[in-house]
């Protein structure tokens, strides 16, 4: 069966972008982590983080698809993914997600959050069709160390501005990063890491001559944490605040278009 598939996720986003654009399209995004607490290495604190963002087009008609993001954690927020349970690619794209990859972190699954996407779907030929594919998302942690299945099920029955235009179960798989570093409040440095995936070219083109793009994403990552060799990590976690600037954590996102056109924001949340 083909799918349509777009995933917003950046899913995991420890940052404020504020009215950033290329091109033609337009990108507003909110981002929190919780507690803002700056956490060390030797006593990380667990944290979960929030993303919303949606994505514009300033004409008004269907905005162009993105094939890869990078989504910045913020200096000094770090993965620790033994802390879950993992799920194989076999089990992350299954007709239905087993057991083990469905139940919260929390609860000894592989779940680690979620969230939901809106996505247009139209001919390339004609942007000003917009036809609507709504897609939950579930993120599930992977067996490999610092790999994240973002997992989408759409449905092509259901209630009013819940289904999809095909119905789509299937997981991309994505990679914790480190990017590089930032010098440390109180001194040394902070790792950056950057969430990264490709959208498979089958999922933005599910036909030739078909666009999906997506408009909205709303994403969430758990706070889930475990005791390991007498340290409580958790699956993400602060290990310090930056130096500069005071009392913020930047972060960086890049969105790739399929033409190879690339859009960075700089941006930052708070870090006490």
């Amino acid at each position: 069966m083909r799918k349509l598939s777009v995933i917003g996720l950046a899913v995991l986003g420890l940052c404020v972008v504020a009215g950033i654009a290329y091109a033609s399209n337009t990108y507003t995004s909110t981002g929190k982590i919780t507690p803002a607490t700056a956490g060390t290495s030797a006593r990380p604190a667990p944290v979960s983080a929030a993303l919303t963002f949606t994505v514009g087009e300033t004409t008004g008609v269907r905005p162009s698809p993105l094939k890869t993001y990078g989504i910045g954690l913020g200096a000094g927020v770090v993965p620790h993914t033994s802390v879950a349970k993992g799920c194989t690619s076999s089990q992350a794209n299954a007709q239905v997600l087993p057991a083990v990859c469905s139940r919260k972190a929390s609860l000894g699954g592989a779940n680690v959050g979620g969230g939901s996407v809106k996505a247009f779907a139209g001919p390339t030929s004609n942007t000003s069709t917009k036809l609507d594919c709504f897609l939950t998302v579930t993120l599930v942690n992977s067996t490999r160390a610092n790999h994240l299945w973002i997992r989408v099920d759409g449905v092509t029955t259901g209630p009013a501005g819940k289904t999809c235009v095909t119905a789509q179960h299937s997981s991309i798989d994505a990679t914790f990063a480190r990017t590089g570093s930032a010098p440390r409040k109180g001194g040394g440095t902070v790792p950056i890491y950057a969430l990264r995936f490709t959208v498979p070219a089958a999922l933005l083109h599910p036909i030739p001559g078909f666009d999906v793009a997506v408009v909205n994403n709303v994403s969430n990552v758990s706070r889930v944490s475990k005791r390991i060799r007498g340290v409580t990590h958790g699956y993400l976690e602060t290990i310090g605040c930056p130096k500069t600037p005071r009392g913020k954590r930047p972060a960086t996102t890049t969105f790739t278009s399929e033409a190879g056109q690339t859009l960075r924001s700089t941006s930052t949340s708070s870090c006490t």
